[in-house]
């Protein structure tokens, strides 16, 4: 049966680092409240828009792991040179590589740059790009998801994505956006893959895995991180 394996999957990934950030300058994201409506989790930007319609913001976290100073355009997945320094990643143009476990289309180059910039591991990026795109940086879901891990056009504006089908851009954006799920879940690996699925409004308001659908998208993500583990990648 695959649930003691998951039961065993959930216990490693805690083991291996998925704890909520630290807070430092820079990347910070709010939680907006207004009575009669479900909090909204947003990055600084838009909090001035939501004190406007009625909300009131309160900063919560920062994203820890960034290699970013406080301030630096290069915060933005969307910036061609990483952090500025002479090693970061160069910008996707359209090379393509061996990938992990037989992947015909690999990027690892920006999941290496992501999983450190987040500190989420990199065998989880991998495994949720699997799933969700199986490494297509062109993919397009029925419901207007995009790029490689999928991003819907919201998430990927409060994420500093400005172009979907930029392989770089979406890894930092749905990886940024993983770190937030960390850090608003306490480290509940499941409950983060789910709110990535389901959306965190959701998985709070259900108290855990809202949907079937969701279920079976969170046992698949860990199989295939358990994929990418056992190869030692």
């Amino acid at each position: 049966m695959f649930v003691p394996r998951l039961s065993l999957a959930v216990a490693a990934l805690c083991l291996i680092g998925i704890t909520p950030g630290r807070a430092e300058a820079g990347d910070a994201f709010y939680v907006c409240k207004k009575r009669g409506e479900a909090p909204a989790w947003v990055n600084e930007p838009m909090v001035a828009s939501k004190k406007k319609n009625g909300y009131s913001c309160q900063k919560r976290i920062a994203f820890g792991g960034g290699t970013a100073s406080a301030g630096s355009d290069s915060a933005s997945p969307s910036s061609a040179g990483g952090n500025g320094n002479a090693d970061a990643a160069p910008r996707w143009s359209g090379a393509r590589f061996n990938g992990p476990a037989g992947e015909r289309e690999s990027f690892e180059v920006f999941i290496q740059e992501a999983a450190k910039r987040y500190n989420v591991p990199a065998n989880l990026v991998r495994a949720v790009i699997k799933v969700e795109s199986n490494f297509r940086p062109e993919a397009v879901s029925s419901a207007g998801a995009k790029g490689l891990m999928q991003l819907m056009p919201g998430t990927a504006k409060e994420m500093a994505v400005s172009d979907l089908f930029d392989a770089r851009q979406n890894i930092l954006g749905g990886t940024r956006y993983l770190r937030l799920l960390i850090n608003r879940f306490e480290g509940d690996i499941r409950l983060v893959i789910a709110a990535y699925h389901a959306g965190p409004a959701a998985v709070a308001a259900k108290g855990g895995i809202p949907y079937e659908a969701t279920e079976r998208y969170v046992r698949s993500v860990v199989k295939n991180y358990l994929v990418y583990k056992d190869t030692q990648l």
